[in-house]
């Protein structure tokens, strides 16, 4: 006779105990996964784990009444997967000797998602390092800037990328989880092509596509989020690719960049996904031989020129797939990366009424230095959040170990709230003082060879979108809170998905 039929034999299928006991685990997963906090963050998870709940309390119920026979395999089943949630938090244990103190529990993971105070409170208890279970990966988190970058630069040799699944599909891999080998090369070839600064005619074109989405907002109000996709992604598609909405080839990317959007960088590529990214690189190809050729017989062609064209002007190789493969994903996160923090800017310049009247009350030119360091305050309390790497190599650092294979986290935004190199650093208010914003404790896009390269095209979208509110009357926001997240632990806390906001007359 079989282990598990054994186990059934000994089982009371009539007694009370074994319906409490198999209801009690799955009563404690829907505890975090169901509970007020969570909801308020992840309404619909929240409400399919009480709907999963509730039926397999009703399943269980029904079996203890009128099939007793049944209630057996249901036990099984829970304590079963209670058991591999024990025992991958046992097995985090049992490698965690020498390593920061916490807990490695992946429930207690799980609850942190919807907690945005969640490692500012272990920090209190346990100090700046500590480690944590996110979704059974043993992580350790790591608090204040200086020590971040100490421990990122100086151990570059133990600590590698943590990769996204979506690298997979791209030739080479992403830029930023490249081997150091052939990160020397394109990483700066990219830095030197994204560093470049943009014409006039460039930055114009931007105020318009600004000028034009902000127009949609004043109409009536409504959720800023589609708006605010459209406008990152369309200047993107101008900036970094030379793409303009009036012609077919743009129209053309422009639809199916909104098809790959949906494509989620935690994933490897579906099928229809990996067409979509094959078309995008038929017409990222074309359109810089195009180019090339019209700057071949105008030279003043050359001026404006997009990132994908200065790839060429740099090195008449390229770009290779390589770049043509970086550039639509770079594009994709990016387009998702500058929406959202547009959506932050929106919500801060309608809430921070005070700040928005000390930038208009100052002489015309001068505003603009005022909203870079609007730009600069709301990436340093919303938008930076944390930096990634994973342990490649066993390790020490201030004496603790930190195990081959386990993530670490710079947790940036945290540092940024905590940091006493300025005054009240958990509060929004123009800082105007010259290291207010030095990189000993502000690192909005991260650190060493790794760092994001877009810093000078995210800033000029940004600024050109500032410039529009600066012509709005009045702007509103409504149903902002509670924050809300994408269920990783990766993802950016941003306004709530409901938000609506009404801009007013547009000057």
């Amino acid at each position: 006779m079989c282990w598990w039929l054994i186990v059934l034999n000994l089982i009371p299928v009539n007694s009370f105990w074994s319906l409490v006991a198999t209801l009690i685990a799955p009563a404690w997963m829907a505890s975090v996964c169901g509970s007020a906090r969570f909801a308020k963050v992840f309404p619909h998870e929240a409400w399919f784990t009480r709907l999963i709940f509730l039926v397999w309390s009703s399943v269980v119920i029904a079996s203890w009444y009128c099939l007793p026979v049944l209630l057996p395999w249901l036990l099984l089943l829970a304590v079963g997967t209670w058991t591999v949630i024990f025992c991958c938090d046992l097995r985090g244990q049992r490698a965690a000797r020498g390593t920061p103190p916490g807990r490695l529990w992946i429930l207690a993971g799980v609850r942190a998602l919807a907690d945005r105070d969640y490692y500012l409170r272990n920090f209190e208890r346990y100090g700046p390092v500590f480690k944590m279970s996110q979704y059974g990966a043993p992580t350790i988190c790591v608090l204040g800037q200086e020590r971040i970058e100490k421990l990122i630069k100086g151990h570059s040799g133990f600590l590698g990328p943590s990769t996204l699944p979506i690298s997979n599909s791209v030739e080479g891999t992403f830029l930023r989880y490249m081997p150091k080998v052939t990160h020397a090369f394109y990483g700066k070839l990219f830095r030197r092509a994204m560093s470049m600064s943009f014409e006039p005619s460039q930055v114009r074109q931007v105020d318009r596509i600004c000028e034009s989405h902000l127009a949609s907002l004043a109409e009536h109000e409504s959720s800023p989020y589609p708006e605010l996709q459209s406008l990152a992604r369309r200047s993107l598609n101008h900036l970094l690719l030379g793409l303009g909405a009036e012609t077919p080839e743009g129209q053309r990317f422009d639809e199916l960049a909104r098809g790959f959007a949906k494509a989620g960088i935690g994933r490897s590529l579906v099928h229809r996904d990996r067409q979509a990214f094959a078309e995008l690189r038929r017409i990222l190809a074309e359109k810089v031989e195009m180019d090339a050729a019209d700057i071949a017989r105008d030279a003043d062609a050359a001026d404006g020129t997009s990132v994908l064209v200065r790839l060429r002007q740099l090195d008449p190789a390229m770009p290779d797939r390589v770049c043509l493969d970086n550039l639509i994903v770079m594009h994709r996160i990016a387009t998702g990366n500058v929406s959202s923090l547009l959506v932050w800017l929106l919500y801060r310049w309608a809430t921070e009424d005070t700040i928005v009247s000390e930038i208009r009350a100052e002489p015309s030119d001068t505003r603009e230095s005022l909203l870079a360091l609007f730009l600069a305050e709301t990436l340093r309390t919303s938008q930076s959040e944390y930096l990634y790497r994973r342990v490649v190599k066993e390790f020490d650092f201030e004496g603790y170990r930190y195990p081959s294979g386990w993530l670490v986290r710079g947790c940036v935004w945290e540092s940024h709230s905590t940091t006493d190199a300025i005054d009240d650093p958990a509060r929004f208010q123009l800082r105007r003082g010259d290291a207010d914003y030095d990189r000993r404790h502000f690192i909005p896009l991260g650190v060493g060879s790794h760092a994001c390269n877009g810093g000078g095209v995210n800033e000029l979208i940004c600024l050109a979108f500032l410039k529009q509110l600066l012509c709005a009357a009045d702007v509103r926001v409504t149903c902002a809170e509670p924050l809300q997240r994408q269920m990783r632990h990766w993802s950016h806390w941003q306004p709530n998905y409901a938000m609506r906001v009404n801009c007013g007359g547009i000057a």
